[in-house]
């Protein structure tokens, strides 16, 4: 674009009529990456977050990794929506404003429908008591925030990768070490 920064728009609404060459280029969101990747059966997650702009950022990069995003903004959003849809993973905050993320998972765990769809913390809270509570309920990984946004769909991948080859102890070995937290 001759070295100019063209300005970033989401729709088309307010571009003046004209030849379509005046326009800047339209944005999409393309899943799976970008051209010459061998496309994938595209993953499902349902994202348990809070936070509107975090949740916002989350999915949009979640969408670029190739992943089909559904959203809840709170614990019991998600234990119904977890309940209803059929996701390859589920990622929980552990802090939400009703039911904290550690009993969304010992609910998805305890509902026959839910109990084998894996599930991944992505929370601010990094003790080593937590990333223990987190795996003891039964989580194949717990992202810390902050983290890098445009690595996390490549990092969810992994594990589910990770997950299919052996199990919820390989992929936290993969993410940890092997080493179970202290508590």
């Amino acid at each position: 674009m001759n070295g100019r920064a063209a300005p970033l728009c989401i729709g088309e609404d307010g571009w003046p009529e004209g030849p379509e060459q005046n326009r800047p280029p339209r944005l999409e969101v393309v899943p799976g990456g970008g051209a010459g990747k061998e496309k994938l059966a595209q993953r499902s997650l349902l994202l348990v977050e809070d936070d509107p702009s975090m949740r916002l950022l989350c999915t949009f990069n979640l969408e670029l990794a190739g992943f089909r995003v559904t959203t809840a903004g709170s614990g019991r959003e998600g234990l119904d929506a977890a309940r209803v849809g059929r996701f390859d993973l589920v990622v929980l905050d552990v802090m939400l404003p009703d039911l904290g993320g550690f009993e969304v998972a010992a609910a998805l765990r305890a509902d026959e429908a839910t109990r084998d769809v894996p599930f991944v913390f992505l929370s601010a809270r990094t003790s080593s008591d937590d990333l223990a509570r987190g795996r003891a309920v039964g989580a194949i990984d717990y992202v810390t925030k902050p983290f890098d946004p445009v690595e996390l769909g490549a990092r969810l991948h992994g594990d589910l990768d990770e997950l299919a080859r052996g199990g919820a102890d390989d992929v936290w070995e993969l993410r940890f070490g092997g080493a179970e937290p202290k508590r």
